[in-house]
């Protein structure tokens, strides 16, 4: 029994730092897009603690299709929900004057770089053995 906890430990360090690893990368890149090309102000999008929260709860969507759903369906459906849940909750919840074809531009840069960035570290073999350690001490 001891090893199957290890191992669910070691499974919720690795998604926990993919999450935070996409989420917060992903948001660096949109910010980054969105000032090199379209003329928004770098730290009106990186500054904002809710393009975080939004950016984590997002990225916990995309954990969560992969526990449930084969490889490209996953895939498929996390770039749509990348796509669509910040487009939809930037426009309507947080009041911004960017147009829609842009906001549909920036949510697309967010959610190929932070699914990229996820699947990435899910599948890094540094990540798992650093966080092997990690629940081999508790």
């Amino acid at each position: 029994m001891a090893g199957g906890t290890a191992d669910k430990a070691r499974f919720a360090i690795v998604e926990i730092i993919a999450v935070v690893a996409g989420a917060v990368m992903g948001t660096l890149v949109m910010a980054l897009f969105g000032w090199l090309f379209l003329s928004l102000a770098f730290a009106t999008v990186a500054a904002v603690p809710g393009t975080y929260i939004l950016s984590l709860v997002t990225v916990a969507i995309f954990a969560a299709l992969y526990a449930y759903l084969p490889g490209t369906p996953a895939t498929l459906a996390s770039l749509a929900v990348g796509i669509l849940l910040p487009t939809v909750i930037v426009k309507f919840a947080f009041d911004t004057a960017i147009g829609l074809g842009n906001l549909l531009l920036l949510s697309l840069v967010f959610a190929l770089a932070a699914l990229s960035v996820y699947r990435f570290v899910h599948a890094s073999g540094l990540v798992r053995r650093a966080a092997a350690d990690v629940a081999d001490r508790t």
